[in-house]
């Protein structure tokens, strides 16, 4: 009886030892597979975002290149002035929200999941102000809503994007508010800010599937190596009470002897 105790916690000190020596192996590969997931997920988001940029900058290049091609010196009307600079507010605003769907497209600030449910609630919120304009529901947000400070305030760039699209906060009987003036906030912000955030909802949601298909591989590979560890280790027991057995056999055989 007492070697057969002493074989059984033989057999216990070397399990714990083998979780104890593969529980490293787990923790690099998730740690190794989490740099991987957010390398790959910069690269494409900050490539979509230079590509966005790019394509901006160029049509203002083009639009300077075929200003200066009529060499003529034109008369400049008021209405010709107040267009130049509403063209130039307009540059300002979208290079404001390009910059602000980059910090929130960044996975080092935020998670995948989260950048889609930020971009998809405010493509929502600026969308139903164009078109629904005359409609107060729709133009007056309250800053504490679960909605608000799980999906928007939580994501770092959203309340940025919510500022550069016209929105600002405000104090309605004594509770947070973000509200949408369209008296003060032109149509043409909205609906660049909306066509920004339509150009990045496939990407959010490529992304965000992509990482619960990566999460959901690394629980089954954790969970596949668990079982194989468990497995090893009741092989390693099996063969510690064969061989227990044949010592017990043969030293019987031989006391009979």
């Amino acid at each position: 009886m007492a070697r057969a105790a002493a074989a059984e916690a033989a057999a216990a000190r070397a399990a714990a030892a083998a979780v104890a020596a593969a529980q490293p192996t787990l923790q690099e590969l998730a740690r190794k597979r989490l740099v991987e997931l957010q390398e790959l997920l910069d690269e494409e988001g900050e490539a979509f975002i230079r590509e966005e940029v790019q394509k901006f900058l160029m049509s203002e290049k083009n639009d300077e290149k075929s200003a200066d091609t009529d060499t003529r010196a034109p008369e400049i009307y008021p209405t010709q002035a107040e267009s130049s600079d509403s063209r130039d507010g307009a540059a300002e605003v979208r290079e404001r929200l390009i910059r602000a769907v980059t910090a929130i497209l960044n996975p080092l600030k935020n998670p995948p999941p989260l950048q889609e449910h930020c971009v998809v609630t405010l493509h929502t919120l600026c969308k139903n102000v164009i078109d629904h304009p005359n409609d107060d529901r729709y133009r007056l947000v309250k800053a504490t809503s679960r909605t608000m400070t799980q999906k928007v305030l939580r994501c770092v760039g959203g309340e940025q994007f919510l500022y550069a699209a016209g929105w600002t906060k405000v104090t309605v009987n004594y509770e947070g508010y973000y509200r949408c003036d369209t008296a003060a906030v032109s149509s043409a912000t909205l609906r660049c800010a909306e066509d920004v955030l339509s150009k990045n909802l496939t990407l959010c949601r490529d992304k965000a599937a992509r990482h619960e298909r990566l999460k959901t591989k690394e629980k089954d590979d954790a969970a596949r190596q668990k079982q194989e560890l468990r497995r090893a280790i009741e092989e390693d027991k099996a063969r510690r009470r064969e061989a227990e057995e044949r010592k017990r056999a043969a030293k019987a055989s031989g006391a009979s002897m």
